[in-house]
């Protein structure tokens, strides 16, 4: 099942039957292709981590995890941000990762040229794509663009497929 980092967030974290709390932040680790973890919170408590190890699958409804939550590392990391075609034009932030839910590998990056933009839908995807070493942080390097349409051809992600 495809999902998103987007889609995560807000989703209840479940551990031996119990609900610790909902999805904060999900975090992409891009230069291994792999989820890294979850910010899990409740309430107004402390932020606590999840990393990829200990989750078990993300589902449609919830997240389900192998191990107790621990305390949050310090650091941001994984935080995306410019894309460029290998022409080294610029097409846009890095808007969203696409991942699949039971191996939590990085599957696609969506990307689009500005918000307004997003919210007119204009999105476009990567299935391939490299972080560019010595750049800014988070900056990666694509060579083509696709549709949704595509996207799903190319991952085999079909209906009914």
């Amino acid at each position: 099942m495809l999902t998103s980092l987007n889609r995560m967030v807000g989703l209840p974290v479940v551990w031996q039957d119990r609900q610790l709390g909902y999805v904060e932040r999900a975090v992409p680790d891009a230069r291994a292709r792999r989820l890294s973890g979850v910010v899990v919170r409740k309430g107004i408590g402390p932020a606590k981590w999840v990393s990829s190890d200990g989750i078990a699958v993300v589902g449609s409804r919830c997240v389900l995890i192998r191990q107790k939550p621990r305390a949050v590392p310090d650091g941001r990391p994984g935080s995306l941000g410019r894309a460029f075609l290998t022409t080294g034009e610029c097409v846009g932030e890095v808007t969203d990762v696409i991942l699949h839910g039971d191996s939590l590998r990085l599957e696609a990056l969506e990307l689009s040229p500005g918000p307004v933009y997003r919210l007119l839908g204009r999105r476009a995807y990567a299935a391939q794509y490299r972080v560019n070493e010595g750049a800014r942080e988070g900056e990666v390097v694509v060579p083509r663009l696709l549709t949704w349409a595509q996207l799903k051809r190319t991952l085999g992600e079909e209906d009914g497929g």
